[in-house]
């Protein structure tokens, strides 16, 4: 969703998430990739502007039945921005990469707090999760890299072992890299 449009997006219900569509199946930062690195996004480059259907089912819509084996998180065609839970899915693991990671009981299956989904939510715009809906397409191997500003190995510092579970936040001017 372009920044001009952000608070209004985030004002109306997800019932009214459908007038969004446009920018889920054609991210504008899907096209910078290819621009900005020219060399590292050859294959997403090549998908051009073909509108993302992975997308739409893990933002807006949850995986239709039969992408992924046992996976029943799809609520229906009605687009709308919301966490879904698949309780059918037993905790698997504690790959930070949920889906991405091999991990079924991560993002975008529900969301645990330790999920990366900025992490997830890149990789996937970059072409990791194309291949959900056109097996032939091969993801870039600059996919599977790209991370959010924290570096994987030190985000387990962030929680506690009892409720609440989110530790403290920082605040980004005495520790801006942290």
């Amino acid at each position: 969703v372009p920044m001009g449009s952000k608070d209004t997006w985030n004002s109306l219900p997800p019932s009214a998430d459908s007038r969004f569509l446009k920018y889920v199946q054609h991210p504008e930062v899907a096209k910078l990739l290819p621009i900005l690195y020219p060399t590292a996004f050859n294959n997403l480059r090549a998908l051009g502007d073909a509108e993302r259907a992975d997308l739409v089912a893990i933002l807006l819509t949850g995986i239709p039945s039969g992408i992924i084996a046992g996976f029943q998180n799809y609520t229906g065609s009605t687009y709308a921005d919301m966490l879904r839970l698949n309780v059918a899915i037993p905790q698997q693991g504690t790959n930070p990469y949920g889906i991405l990671g091999g991990d079924l009981s991560g993002f975008p299956n529900g969301r645990r707090v330790f999920d990366d989904t900025v992490t997830i939510e890149l990789r996937a715009i970059a072409g990791a999760t194309y291949p959900l809906v056109h097996p032939g397409y091969v993801p870039d191997a600059a996919s599977g890299v790209i991370y959010d500003v924290t570096p994987p190995a030190s985000v387990s510092d962030r929680f506690m072992s009892a409720f609440p579970y989110l530790g403290l936040p920082k605040d980004g001017f005495s520790t801006p890299a942290a």
